[in-house]
């Protein structure tokens, strides 16, 4: 009991803090996004964070629930998140908006092979992710429009 506690209290500090460390360090960056052309159904910027959080509470459930191919799982988990955390200042740093997008696209696939694994596994694991890949699409849109536009 004490190791799934530990686990899962792992789990949901890197899900929440390596992101959020990240935009920490780049918060400045941040500003020139309301200097963009950006799309017509394109959110408040205090959005993205309610949504972010939402959805990182989401993926942390998912990932813990999981119990089967829990290693496979677990690379899937950080593959994602490697990818997620690097989204952030490919974009807002860099403003290397295709990167980004590409990135967006790699990031989507990776979610959709977690899906399907803990799919496997456990029906709720998977149907928590169903957040995640709707709002990746909606980003993909956001983004698309970015590298279009700007």
């Amino acid at each position: 009991m004490k190791k799934i506690l530990k686990n899962s209290i792992v789990i949901v500090c890197l899900t929440f803090l390596m992101p959020g460390i990240i935009s920490l360090l780049i918060k400045d960056s941040f500003k020139t996004y309301n200097l963009l052309n950006k799309p017509p159904l394109s959110p408040l910027s205090f959005i993205f964070p309610v949504v972010w959080s939402i959805i990182y509470l989401l993926i942390s459930v998912s990932i813990i629930r999981v119990k089967d191919n829990i290693n496979d799982n677990i690379k899937l988990y950080y593959k994602s998140l490697i990818l997620n955390i690097i989204w952030t200042p490919l974009f807002f740093l860099f403003k290397w908006y295709f990167i980004a997008l590409l990135d967006l696209i790699m990031l989507f696939i990776s979610v959709i092979k977690m899906y399907k694994h803990f799919k496997k596994d456990d029906d709720l694991s998977s149907a928590l992710l169903i957040p995640y890949l709707l709002w990746l699409i909606f980003a993909f849109y956001l983004n698309l429009y970015i590298v279009i536009f700007n």
